[in-house]
């Protein structure tokens, strides 16, 4: 078990960055650093408990990044971790203390333990001021996803009269979003100038470690709430909105090996709801929520509020998971890997429409199918050759953590839309060999 506390953060002025020491019992220990001033005339604004889940979640992506799976696993994936949170107020935080444990755990598919200690941080006083007066209908994350693109289009497109916050994170360890940003916040300057305000993207990054840094981290989605909670009720906002397809937030498993190690959880219903829960008991008035849980991504593509628009500016957004691994893609120049599950399911939903997203790799090319290029794309043949049922699909959403059973047939037709979409894609673009492993 890893045991660490989390110190108390320390703000420099000068530069303007927040840091927050993880220490190991054993030693080791690690900095998370946050772009802090770009934060201030929210925070400063703020109760300490959104301060507080704030640094949280800063915490946890630290954390999620500090400790090596590989050396640190119980059972080949998930870790032990025992860890200690300064927080202002802990009899609050610990009426929290459980569902904080189940969403964290469930997130990042680690068994966490947790308490609080006193924290006795100080936010800076500095003369700066937040205008409440402009209003926002809503906040929506905003990554340089496609997925997130469409969100801000939609909301755009069709309240030419209201106001929306976007917010942003990015880590420079992780090459690309940044850049993705930025370019399309440009294009939707364009089309909605005055319709939007974009909050810097603030940077989160574990700046210092004495250990082998994890790279498979999963605790991404928490640090965007953590941040757009933390803008949001600095503005008044009650509504922050995560747009996500609902194939990828389910996370449907494509094989029985992939129910933890290869699944993600960013926005899966249970950890949105969990989060919810534990705002409310903290006494936080807010509502987080994906409009778009119950539609494939080629059906947000499709049904997209202005899709003219966004046919003219898709090519900058960027949905790829392996985007920094090139050794193995045929074109080094492309922007996607176009062989990872995140790649197939875009390259699924944009058979609509001319797709000019340029990709390292075909399906036709991966051959043979024994190698980690083609480990995706031939799990997801598999999962679209075996013959299964809306009850196969209903017991393993059950299984992979469905709580709300109002929505369970809504969740399984996403699947079973989903199986129909990547089945198009492949019908459309793969070769004889290719068709027969899926099936078709």
């Amino acid at each position: 078990m890893k045991k660490i506390k989390i110190e108390i953060p320390k703000y420099d002025l000068k530069s303007g960055i927040l840091s927050i020491k993880l220490t190991e019992d054993k030693g080791d220990f690690s900095i998370v650093s946050v772009d802090y001033k770009k934060l201030l005339p929210f925070a400063i604004s703020v109760n300490s408990e959104i301060r507080d889940f704030f640094f949280i979640t800063c915490s946890v992506y630290g954390i999620d990044r500090f400790v090596n799976r590989k050396n640190n696993s119980v059972d080949g994936w998930s870790r032990e971790l025992n860890i200690s949170f300064p927080v202002s107020e802990t009899k609050i935080w610990n009426s929290v203390k459980n569902d904080l444990e189940e969403l964290f755990s469930f997130l990042t598919g680690d068994y966490w333990s947790i308490d609080f200690y006193k924290s006795d941080f100080k936010n800076p006083q500095l003369d700066l001021t937040v205008d409440v007066k402009e209003k926002y209908k809503q906040l929506n994350l905003f990554s340089g996803g496609l997925d997130s693109l469409i969100g801000a289009v939609d909301f755009l497109s069709t309240h030419p009269k209201e106001k929306i916050l976007l917010v942003s994170h990015y880590d420079p360890q992780m090459k690309g979003p940044l850049s993705d940003q930025n370019i399309l916040l440009n294009k939707l300057e364009t089309k909605y100038r005055g319709q939007f305000e974009h909050v810097p993207s603030i940077k989160v990054t574990l700046s210092q470690t004495t250990a082998r840094r994890e790279t498979t981290f999963r605790s991404r989605s928490i640090l965007f709430i953590g941040i757009a909670l933390l803008v949001s009720k600095g503005k008044k906002v009650n509504e922050i909105i995560v747009p996500e397809n609902g194939s990828v937030s389910l996370n449907y498993p494509l094989s029985s090996s992939r129910r933890t190690s290869c699944s993600t959880r960013t926005t899966h219903s249970f950890v949105l709801d969990k989060t919810n829960l534990v705002l409310s008991k903290l006494d936080i008035v807010s509502i987080i929520y994906n409009p778009y849980e119950f539609k494939t991504k080629g059906e947000m593509v499709d049904n997209c509020k202005d899709l003219d628009f966004l046919k003219k500016i898709i090519e900058f957004s960027n949905s790829c998971g392996k985007r920094g691994h090139r050794a193995h893609w045929q074109d080094l120049t492309a922007s996607h890997c176009g062989v990872c599950m995140p790649c197939a399911y875009r390259q699924a939903s944009l058979i609509n429409i001319n797709d000019t997203t340029t990709y390292g790799n075909t399906i036709n090319s991966l051959f043979p199918f024994n190698t980690k290029k083609s480990q995706d794309i031939g799990t997801c043949l598999g999962f679209l050759k075996k013959d299964i049922t809306k009850d196969d699909i209903k017991t393993e959403l059950i299984v992979n953590g469905i709580k709300n059973i109002n929505k369970l047939n809504k969740y399984i037709d996403v699947v079973w839309r989903t199986r129909i979409e990547l089945s198009k894609w492949i019908g459309k673009d793969g070769n004889s060999f290719i068709k027969t492993k899926a099936g078709l």
